[in-house]
């Protein structure tokens, strides 16, 4: 340092220090946000999957009829098949979403009923573009169950039951 202050050189070093340190601190902290992003998705994925259990239990006790074409939710007794996009879970009150997340969470729950006492349940989901899930799910996905990256397709939000 000279009398004068601090030369070019010494404030070019502090601030390559200052750099480095910055970005070992935001390439340390951003996989949080994206794992909590995550984490938030695995509990909307359980929490559509839980609605569709819940709406196939009141539609058992005889709360609401469906048929066997509406794209939103449907029932065929010949093919065991049950199911129930997540906009029709909003609309039957047994999911809860904001208006923003109407638009963020689509797809849709497809109910196998051979079995009427083993269920089995495939989720069809989506927030965005950022998270997919496709496949064969039970109540407990947000402990197990990988996301899927394969492509969207548009006809996982809507239901057939033939």
């Amino acid at each position: 340092m000279n009398k004068n202050g601090f030369t070019l050189i010494e404030l070019l070093a502090v601030i390559v220090v200052l750099a480095i340190v910055a970005t070992l601190a935001i390439s340390s902290v951003l996989p949080l946000g994206t794992e909590a992003r995550e984490k938030a998705f695995r509990l909307e994925a359980t929490n559509a999957v839980k609605s569709a259990e819940m709406a196939k239990e009141a539609y058992d006790l005889g709360t609401f009829k469906l048929d066997t074409s509406n794209v939103n939710s449907c029932y065929n007794p010949s093919t065991k098949k049950m199911c129930f996009t997540i906009s029709s879970l909003v609309d039957l009150q047994y999911y809860d979403l904001d208006e923003e997340d109407k638009e963020t969470f689509k797809g849709r729950v497809d109910i196998n009923l051979t079995d009427r006492k083993n269920p089995v349940y495939t989720l069809y989901f989506k927030k965005n573009d950022e998270f997919r899930f496709v496949g064969l799910t039970t109540k407990n996905y947000t402990e197990n169950g990988e996301l899927d990256n394969a492509a969207w397709q548009d006809s996982y939000e809507s239901c057939t039951c033939s």
